[in-house]
């Protein structure tokens, strides 16, 4: 298990890099946003799946933890801001949908290397399908019809189905092919991190306590219900390190982009992303000394 901080730090110190250019520079985050989403990550998804053994009962064990980890916080906060008689839609996008791709992808990387990446990316997967169909249903209020047809836009869905397709019917991906790939999918985590950093720049802390209150519902409640969800599903060894850190993992920075793109509670649900960000700072560490 390496050093907390040679795992936290740098992933930190690239967020802070892209936090400069938002602040200090009109560079347009358009066209990395795109590479990242097009190119990077779908490499990166697939090189962490395929030439792997990944047992199915496994990964439908966190598949099933992932969805109920995200549902949870929806219903446990759709409750509170109801006792509270608060009326809102997109923040609780940002209390369901966890960021786990930007933070979490390399400090696990760093932390459990290639088998805590493979679980990371499994987990990954049913909130990828989430933030792309219920978010966008929620903050756009679009037919169902429109947002799969959304979901099927995205090449990280077909690279994930593709590598699982390749793990699960035991094809091994000639050397050439997948170093190729895994080439590619180096520039995937700089610049997804640079890219939250400039979004990060962009924001406003707006309702103080309803930020708090939300972002309390993402980390601790995520939390608790992904302690709960290892033991209910018997989610050992990495997998059980990989789940519970995830649960607790930050807001994911694409809700604040689907909240300014369809101007549903913008500031408040990028306020949340900002401060579960900060918060991670402590978090994160914590976890990781506790999981060892």
């Amino acid at each position: 298990m390496p050093n907390i901080i040679d795992v936290v730090l740098p992933t930190f110190i690239v967020i802070f890099i892209g936090y400069l250019l938002g602040k200090f520079t009109r560079l347009s985050i358009a066209p990395i946003v795109d590479i990242s989403l097009y190119v990077g990550i779908p490499a990166l998804v697939l090189t962490s799946l395929v030439n792997k053994e990944i047992v199915l009962l496994e990964a439908a064990k966190i598949w099933a933890a992932s969805f109920i980890i995200m549902f949870g916080c929806l219903l446990i906060a759709w409750l509170v801001f109801k006792a509270l008689r608060q009326k809102h839609s997109g923040l609780f996008v940002s209390i369901a949908v966890m960021n786990t791709v930007n933070i979490p992808f390399p400090i696990i990387y760093l932390a459990y290397g290639a088998e805590g990446l493979a679980a990371a990316t499994l987990f990954y997967i049913p909130n990828l399908l989430t933030i792309y169909t219920f978010g966008i249903f929620v903050m756009a209020g679009k037919r169902s019809q429109d947002n799969l047809k959304e979901v099927f836009r995205q090449p990280v869905v077909y690279a994930s189905v593709l590598g699982l397709l390749l793990t699960f019917l035991g094809v091994r991906v000639p050397d050439l092919a997948f170093n190729t790939v895994r080439f590619i999918s180096l520039m995937a985590i700089p610049l997804v991190l640079i890219t939250l950093g400039h979004n990060l720049s962009r924001v406003r802390m707006t309702s103080l306590p309803t930020t708090l209150l939300a972002s309390v519902l993402r980390m601790g409640v995520g939390l608790g219900i992904g302690r709960l969800m290892v033991g209910a599903f018997n989610i050992t060894g990495v997998f059980r390190s990989v789940v519970i850190l995830d649960s607790a993992m930050p807001s994911a920075a694409a809700t604040a982009m689907l909240a300014t793109k369809y101007d549903n509670e913008a500031e408040l649900v990028s306020s949340v992303v900002f401060l579960t960000t900060l918060a991670s700072l402590v978090v994160i560490p914590f976890l990781l000394h506790v999981l060892g």
